[in-house]
């Protein structure tokens, strides 16, 4: 696979719910690596790639993105069905808040990234 990010994804493996339009109950996924101008998602549903246009992303009560996104490649491994999502939609607060979201609570990622000379997350 050609890796054409311009960010670079930290690595959070952190467990939040999807939320779309038309559906009543949440889907539960895992957020594999995350950036702000895309992710990695694994869950055990197969879903269309459409309903990616435009949902939310709910880490707890305090993080909650309204995204939209392409589905850029996606397998499956065992049981669970695993995205690439492009995001399409992000505004620059939400962009904010999930910087926040990574410096708050995932501290040693930024630290690793640093070191590694990732400018990105040191805005």
């Amino acid at each position: 696979m050609d890796d054409r990010r311009v960010l670079n994804r930290w690595q959070i493996n952190q467990r939040a719910q999807l939320s779309f339009e038309n559906s009543v109950k949440p889907i539960a996924c895992t957020v594999e690596d995350i950036s702000p101008s895309g992710m990695r998602i694994s869950l055990h549903r197969d879903l269309f790639d459409e309903v990616f246009s435009n949902f939310r992303l709910t880490f707890n009560p305090d993080l909650e993105l309204d995204l939209g996104a392409q589905v850029v490649w996606r397998q499956e491994q065992f049981e669970n069905n695993i995205y690439g999502l492009a995001f399409n939609r992000i505004s620059q607060e939400e962009k904010d808040q999930l910087k926040q979201y990574i410096s708050r609570d995932f501290h040693d990622l930024i630290v690793k990234h640093w070191w590694d000379g990732d400018e990105s997350v040191r805005a």
